[in-house]
């Protein structure tokens, strides 16, 4: 274990993975008396890996409930202060090998350190404890502990969210009697090439193109509705940190209401205003998920990203604590990835000049991709209607049928594509993509089944869409009778479905090829050299079915004998 010092002045702790051992072998023991030794079921893995999710967030739990002193966790609140910092101060350096940040290792540090923060709400904490050698050492100690349980529910959250989406994709399997996670054939190979190819499409995602993406609009609207200026709040907890300064600065408590009153007393601000405005960026133990939740449900915003104002209870009174960075985090969270989803804090909702905000926001953020999506069939002078509520004076905005974002005609392919745009959120991990997923497949109005609904309708009548063009584009007009209909979804970022979807759906960056008939999918070849087994994967799209393997017979002679 080591504090390391990033940038010079950035503490960051680094686990010395010591904690592995005791928790791998008592859980190891628990699956085997549980389940046995043998080789799992999907059905029974999936329950296995429900188990140890349950073992893993019971054990962390049990820890931070048993630490009772502020002191540590005000430290964990300096490192995640620290780890935030370092994020948004240096992202530019994300691909840059010579980094001395290991952003792969913050991204799961930081979600560790929220965790243990929000974990802090349900403890009654006592200040009796001056800093030692004794707390240092209990501090380095648990903290190894809890990055390790924290990183094992985020790879069981996974692991759990990959079995429902993928066929037999996990094993579990021992190695002297201790517990291994993985994946089966050649997931893990395809998941490699994700990551891959996530990395360039999530640099050319449609976001809000207005200032600050979207965070300068926030900052208006709640100047407009509250009448509260962003820069005063941040003065108001600048001036707390800095009267704190000789206790602790940014780590000290105060009482709760010390934000809405002096927000009110130093600049008029309304005094309900002030309180529904903070509330909404609270996080108590009564709002707080529980750490299960918190895991498997990542889209929630009860939680410290947030809600940056964290409550803590301290020798019997409810204290407030804020921190600056964690301040900015949420406010770029909030403008970029939940109001242009119609989400934010429920107390700014009751204010009815917010909540038009909101509701406008979520409009306008439906229009980007389209917008970005028409620009490019404009560019390359491709046949297209946006939009369709009704084609050639037959009304189709309705159940049978729908609004139609795009059709879109592919010469090349001999194809008319009816595409649907889905502006996604950001999902950077698998169980975030889990809810993409649902409302693809599942889910009330499943994005599926209304495209298979619309495809249909238009293969029965495609004299419509002949009609419609030929209106539309005249003389220039081509026969389409005899193209094929594909439904296609068109999103903005890109997400694991994509990889195994029932219709294909394809991000922005990727469209232009589809449509002018240059799209290639990767295709793989890999060999396979196991235990059991012997021989060679061709790999295609869809890239998440079970594959069947070509066996190789090792006692096959190739060469022929001289008669």
């Amino acid at each position: 274990m080591s504090v390391q010092i990033i940038k010079g002045k950035y503490l960051i702790f680094k686990s010395d993975k010591t904690s592995e051992v005791k928790f791998r072998k008592e859980l190891s023991k628990l699956i085997i008396d549980t389940f046995g030794k043998k080789d799992y079921t999907i059905d029974e893995t999936t329950k296995i890996i429900s188990f140890s999710l349950d073992y893993f967030v019971e054990k962390f739990r049990e820890i931070c409930l048993n630490e009772t002193s502020v002191r540590f966790y005000q430290h964990i609140f300096k490192f995640h202060e620290h780890s935030v910092e370092i994020v948004y101060n240096f992202s530019d350096e994300r691909n840059n090998q010579d980094s001395e940040i290991d952003f792969n290792y913050i991204a799961k540090y930081r979600r560790v350190l929220k965790y243990i923060l929000e974990m802090g709400c349900e403890v009654k904490m006592h200040n009796q404890e001056a800093s030692t050698i004794a707390l240092k050492t209990r501090i380095e100690n648990k903290l190894n502990d809890l990055l390790f349980l924290g990183e094992m529910i985020l790879t069981c959250v996974s692991l759990y969210a990959e079995q429902t989406m993928i066929e037999d994709i996990n094993e579990i399997r021992f190695e002297d009697d201790l517990y291994v996670f993985s994946r089966k054939h050649h997931y893990d190979f395809i998941f490699q090439h994700i990551k891959q190819e996530f990395g360039g499409q999530l640099t050319k995602a449609v976001v809000d193109n207005t200032e600050y993406a979207g965070l300068a609009d926030l900052k208006q609207a709640l100047k407009n509705c509250f009448d509260i200026s962003y820069d005063n709040v941040g003065h108001i907890i600048a001036s707390i940190h800095e009267q704190n300064k000789s206790k602790g600065g940014d780590v000290v408590g105060v009482n709760w209401d010390a934000f809405p009153l002096n927000l009110s007393a130093m600049f008029g601000v309304d005094s309900e205003n002030a309180k529904l405005f903070f509330k909404g960026l609270t996080l108590d133990k009564s709002n707080k998920m529980p750490l299960l939740d918190l895991a498997c449900k990542p889209y929630k915003l009860n939680r410290y990203l947030y809600k940056p104002i964290i409550i803590w209870n301290i020798e019997g009174e409810d204290y407030a604590l804020v921190g600056k960075h964690s301040w900015s985090e949420t406010f770029i969270q909030l403008a970029s990835n939940a109001i242009p989803w119609g989400k934010a804090p429920e107390e700014w909702l009751k204010n009815n000049c917010f909540r038009k905000y909101v509701n406008e926001k979520e409009d306008a953020h439906d229009k980007w991709l389209d917008d970005a999506v028409e620009e490019k069939l404009i560019h390359n002078k491709i046949y297209y209607e946006r939009n369709l509520k009704s084609i050639d004076n037959v009304d189709i905005n309705n159940e049978e049928v729908g609004e139609i974002d795009f059709i879109i005609i592919s010469e090349k392919l001999k194809k008319i594509f009816i595409a649907d745009c889905k502006h996604l959120l950001g999902r950077y991990d698998t169980p975030n993509q889990r809810n993409d997923y649902n409302v693809f497949v599942s889910g009330k109005k499943p994005y599926n089944k209304t495209l298979e609904r619309k495809v249909t309708w238009f293969k029965k009548n495609k004299q419509l869409i002949q009609n419609h063009f030929d209106k539309k584009y005249q003389s220039v007009f081509i026969d389409i009778l005899d193209f094929e209909i594909e439904g296609i979804f068109i999103i903005n970022t890109p997400t694991l479905y994509m990889y195994n979807s029932t219709f294909r759906i394809y991000s922005i960056t990727q469209i232009e090829n589809v449509v002018l008939g240059t799209h290639e999918d990767p295709t793989f070849t890999i060999f396979v050299d196991e235990a059991d087994k012997t021989g060679i994967l061709n790999i295609n799209y869809p890239y998440f079915n079970k594959p069947q393997y070509n066996i190789i017979d090792p006692f096959e002679d190739t060469e022929q004998e001289n008669p």
